[in-house]
């Protein structure tokens, strides 16, 4: 009787420190949610146990792989440079200027390590940061040798770019003119009106800029304009379209086209309406089936005699003998079936699909984007039609971008658009870094 008591008080001292424990422990989960719950809604702070955020990377691209040391021009010399291109300039030079060769990386589908040369103006003696002109180059060609940063004007005038950006290195600017992807590179093509790999160079650019020793500090990250000839302005509406995916840190605030390719389908089909551009097709051509790994109906696009010899013939001649090589005459290179789906709109349904539909995936101004948008274009402009700007500003605006400009130039042909034009873009600027636009062409 007595073994029987002891057992129950020994069973009733076991269940009270069960009991104890069991209260002990919800007291503890208790307590851990509230601190968890306090944690993750102080001043929206998160604990150690809610989710954090993936630190952002830093961009791998743009960084300098290279740099020449920089060249001094002084403002006399500077004015000299300005002149070989614009012989009525009558700005006051404000500043002596810098020229340099850099060599910086960029990226392809593959590879963070696509190298590309560029060239930098940059203003001597500002006192405060600079606004940057991440300037992207007309056609030049696609071989190694026909590189714009290779340009010698007193041998080959491919447009003389030295001159025209040191105009704006003149009046405060910082500028860099970009090579393309696979110039200057051996192991690669240049691939031609590729809008992608254009606009990445573009960008990349930029971001070289903030990593060059010589400019990092001095330029202005607020106040990034990007501007463009023909090909280049190809190329400065890409980097445009490409920004939030590929340099989301980068804040461009405005685009400017001088004589802009907008739609690759229509600079080409306009040799039926009478651009000198003839050899503009054996370039993209080349061009597209390099990157696109594609084989297009070569025998139903170009009559025999270029054939064969197309990659030959376009890897042999830059934009100074392009245009004599391959005439004026657009008969005597493609076939009549191609001419005809050219001129009427008809590439998809005429036996091109796949050329149709890669020559669509490098259109422009088909999204809304935030920066300020300008376009000058010469009205006797034999290359680029002034019909394709008019084009151009009814796609912008119908996509959602409210200030596009457009400006046509009466005495201005396809070459001298950006001398023509060099006061209004400087106002335009002006305009554009202030944010007060009076002047639209969307409606």
């Amino acid at each position: 009787m007595k073994a029987q008591k002891q057992s129950n008080k020994s069973r009733k001292v076991l269940k009270i420190i069960l009991t104890i424990i069991l209260i002990v422990e919800t007291l503890g989960v208790v307590g851990l949610s509230i601190y968890l719950y306090l944690q993750n809604n102080q001043l929206g702070k998160t604990s150690d146990f809610a989710i954090t955020r993936p630190k952002k990377e830093l961009p791998t691209t743009g960084k300098i792989l290279t740099s020449e040391k920089p060249v001094s021009y002084n403002r006399d010399e500077t004015l000299a440079l300005i002149k070989q291109t614009d012989k009525n300039f009558d700005l006051p030079v404000k500043y002596s200027i810098t020229k340099q060769i850099i060599r910086y990386n960029t990226a392809d589908r593959l590879s963070s390590d696509v190298p590309v040369y560029a060239r930098v103006y940059a203003p001597e003696g500002v006192n405060s940061k600079t606004p940057i002109l991440a300037f992207a180059p007309g056609t030049t060609g696609i071989a190694d040798k026909c590189a714009a940063s290779l340009e010698v004007p007193q041998k080959s005038n491919w447009a003389n770019y030295d001159s025209l950006l040191s105009a704006y290195a003149s009046q405060g600017f910082t500028v860099i003119t970009t090579d393309y992807e696979g110039m200057r590179d051996p192991t690669r093509m240049h691939h031609y009106m590729v809008g992608e790999m254009e606009g990445r160079a573009v960008l990349d650019s930029i971001r070289a800029l903030h990593n060059l020793n010589e400019t990092k500090k001095n330029v202005d990250k607020n106040r990034v304009f990007i501007g463009g000839y023909s090909q280049g302005g190809h190329a400065a509406f890409w980097a445009d379209k490409i920004t939030s995916s590929y340099a989301s840190e980068l804040k461009i605030k405005g685009i400017i086209g001088f004589g802009p390719v907008d739609d690759v389908e229509k600079t080409w089909a306009d040799i039926t309406n009478g651009a000198n551009i003839n050899w503009f097709g054996p370039f993209v051509l080349t061009s597209y089936q390099d990157y696109y790994k594609v084989n297009y109906p070569l025998d139903r696009i170009l009559l025999p005699r270029w054939q064969s010899s197309l990659t030959t013939d376009v890897n042999n001649h830059c934009i100074d003998s392009a245009v004599t090589y391959w005439g004026r005459n657009p008969q005597s290179i493609y076939t009549k079936e191609f001419l005809d789906a050219l001129k009427n709109k008809n590439l998809l349904y005429a036996n091109y699909p796949q050329l149709a539909a890669d020559l669509d995936k490098n259109i422009t101004g088909n999204i809304q984007t935030s920066s300020y948008k300008l376009i000058n274009q010469g009205a006797v402009d034999n290359l680029i039609l002034p019909d394709q700007q008019n084009q151009m500003v009814d796609r912008l605006c119908k996509n959602g971008n409210k200030y596009v400009t457009y400006k046509l130039y009466n005495d201005a042909n396809h070459y001298n658009t950006m001398v023509k034009s060099f006061k209004d873009v400087l106002s335009w600027i002006d305009q554009a870094t202030s944010n007060k636009f009076i002047q639209t062409s969307c409606k």
